[in-house]
């Protein structure tokens, strides 16, 4: 089969794009022609994938989004491929990975700029109300269902895909062992450390947390992903230079997850929340907000707790005090999680897969 899979900026590196790069290898391992259209590749350690790159005029995001649909259309009418998998809202694409949340539940301020907003809105219509035919694959139940009570679409269209986990954490969950990372940052073994992966702090509520954290003095959080002047400026303002460790996103991020006692994530709005999965794998419990896509990975497996919507500062104070007096128990509960996650190693992979070959 020809396949191709369109998606805007493959060196933003976020988790759509390194979704997008494990989908195109799977697919080429089982035998697919396959090629990938982008505006921009560059990214080290991609020389095995066939990349495309098609141009986008314009100058403001909406208007390249919508200019970079149109190109992958013209592409694909001229190419013929088997099936068009797109990650961006792509009108008349055969399949869409759907990353995000719905725009149209979005509470948009309301000095959002209006061009932006109709745009947005105009394609993700396209992809979802009728009379679209495009094949849609979920993170979660609870994404799809907010997509069709959105836009009423038949849900023989949808399928929800098996937690999302990449081949590089499976390897580095089974080479787990002692860590330094505790002692490099200076935390005392009678002293509690939590740590949250952030790229986008704010977006993540690494505020919430900084807040919170003031009330539990033997409570250290290391923060991985980000080294914004906003954070440092959080950390200041609460006076918590101490407790409080950022560290880049390292390529051993599982190794630090590993050393925490439990992950905090009390983010603001998480469509799946692959960190989640991250940190289950890695036997090591989560305390979460429940805008988390992948919340009910931590109800169902009891591996933490999860804070009700809407999100009130209190409840993530008393989550810390509940998390911390039963940590013996989650992290039993982590540890067996972990190993369940392993006997579904490359799933979604091979969900995608076969939902795009039976359809051939």
């Amino acid at each position: 089969m020809k396949v191709m899979l369109a998606i805007f900026k493959l060196d933003k590196l976020g988790g759509k794009e390194r979704d997008c790069m494990a989908i195109a290898r799977h697919l080429a391992a089982r035998g697919h022609d396959v090629t990938v259209l982008t505006t921009s590749a560059e990214v080290a350690g991609i020389d095995d994938l066939r990349i495309e790159k098609l141009r986008a005029r314009g100058l403001a995001n909406h208007v390249l989004l919508r200019d970079f649909a149109r190109a992958t259309i013209e592409r694909k009418l001229r190419a013929a491929p088997d099936a068009l998998l797109s990650f961006e809202r792509i009108p008349d694409a055969d399949y869409h990975y759907v990353a995000d949340g719905a725009a149209i539940l979005r509470e948009w301020r309301l000095w959002s700029w209006p061009p932006r907003r109709r745009t947005r809105l105009a394609l993700e219509r396209a992809v979802f109300a009728a009379p679209a035919a495009t094949k849609l694959f979920f993170l979660t139940e609870r994404q799809r269902d907010e997509y069709i009570i959105a836009y009423d679409f038949e849900p023989a269209r949808a399928t929800v895909l098996p937690m999302v986990l990449h081949d590089d954490r499976y390897v580095a969950a089974r080479k787990l062992g002692s860590s330094r990372w505790r002692q490099d940052l200076g935390i005392a073994d009678d002293e509690l450390m939590a740590v949250s992966v952030a790229v986008d702090p704010k977006l993540k509520g690494v505020d919430r947390s900084l807040a919170a954290l003031k009330l539990y003095p033997k409570l250290h959080l290391v923060v991985a992903g980000s080294d914004s002047p906003w954070l440092h400026r959080r950390v200041v303002r609460h006076d918590l230079e101490r407790r409080v460790h950022i560290v880049p996103y390292v390529a051993e991020v599982m190794e630090l997850i590993a050393a925490a006692d439990f992950m905090l994530h009390p983010a603001r709005s998480e469509a799946a929340g692959q960190v989640i999965g991250e940190a289950l794998l890695a036997g090591v419990p989560v305390l979460a907000s429940a805008a988390c896509g992948y919340a009910g990975e931590i109800e169902q497996s009891g591996a933490g707790l999860v804070l009700p919507e809407p999100f009130q500062q209190e409840a993530l104070v008393g989550g810390l005090a509940a998390m911390i007096d039963a940590l013996p128990a989650m992290r039993s509960a982590a540890a067996a999680r972990a190993n369940s996650l392993q006997r579904q190693r490359g799933g979604w992979l091979t969900a995608i897969a076969e939902r795009i070959e039976q359809d051939a």
